[in-house]
């Protein structure tokens, strides 16, 4: 095994545990610290009704169709 095989095979490694490092620390944050609209979000996740959400969201792609 050459150097230059062994030092791809350390770079792929350890890309994988920094992937996994950060994908379980955003994780542990809960499903806001995932979003992508986090810094401009005005409202808490928390406090959204999620199926008065999806069910006004069917209704309006519905009248669409």
């Amino acid at each position: 095994m050459s150097l230059f095989d062994l030092l791809i095979g350390l770079g792929v490694f350890g890309y994988a545990v920094y992937a996994l490092y950060r994908y379980t620390r955003k994780a542990k944050g809960g499903k806001c610290a995932t979003c992508e609209i986090k810094p401009t979000c005005t409202s808490s996740c928390e406090a959204a009704d999620w199926d008065q959400l999806i069910t006004e969201a069917l209704r309006s792609n519905s009248k669409k169709s």
